[in-house]
């Protein structure tokens, strides 16, 4: 009996001693090993929800301010957007109190985390007489501006240029090259820049770029247009292109600007189913021609869209009577398709402040997008907006206040973030 009491012993005393060789395991999210880690915040939705994790903690902001995550996550994921520039028409709406024509208006997603004052303008350099910096692209996180002259035979000559990003205040004055101080101008736009950075990024504050379209007269009524590029950097300045005289214009003031794709600008002119295409990869001019079904009549122009989509394809926004028609062009061809109807009588019908006089004219497009389509009835100033996606109409968000062009705006990236050097990688760290 003894020698069974000594045998029980000992055998608890072996299982005790294996259990403490036994380590506990994980017991939180501080213990997942950083190859883990990474996998997740691969999967966060977005880049302002990236901006969150990494002020979690040093060991997160570690994790997502290494250049190789950056570029992984920017490969997984659209940019983040915010909101839009609107541009304010003085015609139509009240400038806004510090008289300027440009407000930003946040999505309605992420409305209620964005502070508004972080994206104000008031830090562009001051101008002493009586022009003012007026909004004439966006890309990325910068935004572009052109000085305005309140002299109506200078207004559209070639202008002085302003490349700026709101969140850090940064801004790069562009001065009009000399030589072409008399030329008209008839868009200015962001490209990115020349080079990609090693976390995917192709825009920013040091690498961008600034194209400018120009008119040069060839007649008294006739032209041809020309592109001057601006590249940033120590290497950089104007390139100021050739006139492409193989593309012939009408007279400057029948040019009206009609939208944009991935890679395309696109200008409506006089002649029924001509459209002017600037090329941004290649800075070259072409003359496009589009079904009549598509773009309607010279007479109908103000009532279609150029817009693009995250797929590559060029679609055209037309109103046809009471009905917003989108047609695609097919990829690799030159056949074009109704993608979608909405008619608007049904849309618009529980709007507020609707009044059944109100579509009794045309309809016609103020501004578009790949999202939404701003629209009021010829003559009236009743806006509304109808989603691309679930063809809804609503008057209540915002944008619909202000009848300019609106810029959508995405945070910069690469996100500025500081890494915390580790300075010992043997045993497992926790957030501090």
């Amino acid at each position: 009996m003894a020698g069974r009491g000594r045998r029980r012993r000992n055998n608890k005393l072996k299982t005790a001693s294996r259990k403490s060789e036994i380590l506990p395991g994980p017991t939180s999210v501080h213990h997942i090993p950083d190859h883990l880690l990474e996998q997740l915040l691969l999967r966060v939705d977005s880049s302002l929800t990236i901006l969150r994790v990494a002020f979690t903690c040093k060991r997160w902001r570690r994790i997502v301010a290494d250049t190789a995550f950056l570029t992984r996550f920017r490969s997984l994921h659209a940019a983040h957007v915010p909101g839009h520039y609107h541009v304010v028409d003085p015609y139509r709406e009240k400038l806004t109190p510090d008289e300027n024509n440009h407000v930003f208006v946040p999505n309605p997603s992420t409305a209620g985390a964005i502070d508004r004052r972080h994206f104000s303008l008031d830090f562009l350099p001051e101008l002493v007489d009586s022009s003012s910096w007026e909004l004439a692209d966006s890309r990325g996180g910068l935004l572009l501006l052109y000085r305005s002259r309140r002299n109506r035979s200078w207004r559209f000559r070639f202008p002085d240029l302003v490349v700026c990003e709101p969140l850090s205040r940064r801004y790069q004055g562009i001065a009009y090259p000399p030589e072409m101080r008399l030329h008209l101008c008839f868009g200015a736009f962001l490209l990115d820049g020349a080079s990609v950075d090693d976390t995917g990024g192709c825009i920013g504050m040091s690498n961008f770029r600034v194209i400018v379209a120009v008119y040069e007269y060839v007649t008294y009524v006739r032209g041809a247009p020309r592109a001057c590029v601006f590249s940033s950097g120590v290497n950089g300045g104007w390139s100021l292109g050739q006139s492409a005289a193989s593309v012939p214009l009408p007279a400057f003031g029948v040019l009206n600007f009609v939208g944009r794709t991935r890679w395309s600008l696109y200008w409506a002119m006089e002649r029924d189913g001509v459209v002017l295409v600037l090329d941004e990869t290649t800075a070259e001019f072409s003359l496009v021609a589009f079904p009549d079904d598509v773009v309607g009549m010279t007479h109908e122009w103000s009532t279609f869209w150029v817009v693009g989509g995250e797929d590559g394809a060029v679609r055209v926004v037309r109103m046809i009577d009471r009905d917003l028609v989108v047609f695609a062009r097919l990829q690799g061809s030159d056949e074009w398709v109704k993608e979608k109807l909405v008619r608007l009588l049904e849309a618009a019908s529980g709007l507020p402040g609707r009044d059944e006089t109100d579509f009794q004219q045309p309809t016609v497009i103020v501004a578009a997008n790949a999202t939404s389509i701003l629209l009021t009835p010829r003559g009236e100033t009743w806006l509304f907006s109808v989603e691309l996606d679930t063809g809804e109409a609503e008057r209540t968000h915002e944008r619909n206040m202000y009848a300019g062009a609106a810029y959508p705006y995405e945070l910069p990236w690469p996100p500025a973030l500081q890494a915390c050097r580790a300075a010992d990688h043997r045993r497992p760290r926790r957030c501090r």
